[in-house]
């Protein structure tokens, strides 16, 4: 009888023993649970992409990319690759020419299809504007499109636009 006690007693404390691995140990299932699911951006998928760094010269109707060099062709334009899309997550741009009294708006477009995004900041007592947007979760622009900012486009501005790639599902 008293063997049999210790046994169980042993086999209990297993029990709790591996409980207890099990709530403190990560659990690998839940960190992928949503890595398949469309629209999601999930650390995994992230190794399959490329990052992209842009910039949108004053002057010029369309935005070139940086290369991890640090330097820029700014005759060509940057086009969205094939059976890839581009999640922008970074817009920083700058005005530098009054447009009159209020907000100063800049626009991240299409030039063919139309506007993908816009802001708005206040400008300094020299007229000029400044803005900084953080996008959490990014947002698409699909293949084959050429980025545009509406200020450096009007020679009245730049801006640099930062994401990174995906393939298409």
């Amino acid at each position: 009888m008293r063997m049999l006690k210790q046994a169980l007693g042993v086999l209990g404390a297993l029990v709790v023993f591996a409980v207890i691995v099990a709530f403190v140990s990560p659990n690998r299932a839940r960190g992928d649970a949503g890595a398949d699911c469309p629209g999601q951006h999930h650390p995994r998928r992230r190794a399959q992409t490329r990052l992209v760094s842009l910039q949108c010269f004053d002057g010029k109707a369309y935005c070139s990319e940086i290369n991890p060099e640090g330097n820029v062709d700014q005759s060509t334009a940057y086009v969205v690759p094939a059976g890839y899309t581009l999640i922008v997550t970074d817009y920083e741009w700058q005005s530098t020419a009054s447009q009159g009294p209020g907000l100063v708006d800049d626009f991240l477009s299409n030039p063919k299809a139309g506007l993908l995004n816009a802001s708005e900041a206040e400008p300094n007592q020299f007229g000029q504007a400044y803005a900084d947007v953080h996008y959490a979760t990014g947002f698409r622009v699909s293949s084959g499109v050429t980025l545009a900012d509406s200020l450096a486009g009007s020679s009245t501005g730049a801006s640099l636009v930062q994401g990174y790639l995906v393939p298409n599902d």
